[in-house]
């Protein structure tokens, strides 16, 4: 089969009809808030499991000696109090990326001479 049997819009690039900062706006916000909301189900689910499967008194013979952030008194080990630290501070990047596309939104919205005030 040649090229020129080719469909017609075989490289040639179709035009969007929406601005780049719109599509930019809208994925930055898909991420920050998809991300954000997975972590906060995985810290939940972390933190209930936790407070449902861990003693309230520490057993050393387990490793369990640390009072789990969050958990109201359980106790685990260091690096599951760790885990559970570090899923907190991730959520910080995600909310810097939605907000990021928050910006990218309004500073677009407020350029366009159209809008009434």
């Amino acid at each position: 089969m040649l090229a020129s049997d080719a469909l017609p819009y075989d490289g040639v690039m179709v035009p969007s009809s929406r601005e780049p900062w719109k599509i930019w706006a809208n994925v930055l916000l898909t991420i920050g808030f998809g991300g954000f909301f997975a972590l906060s189900l995985w810290s939940f689910g972390l933190i209930g499991y936790y407070s449902s499967k861990r003693p309230r008194e520490p057993i050393p013979e387990r490793g369990w000696t640390e009072p789990l952030r969050w958990t109201h008194g359980y106790y685990g080990s260091h690096d599951e109090n760790e885990q559970l630290l570090r899923l907190f501070d991730w959520h910080l990047p995600f909310f810097g990326v939605a907000g990021a596309g928050f910006a990218i939104r309004k500073l677009h919205e407020k350029n366009e001479p159209w809008r009434a005030k």
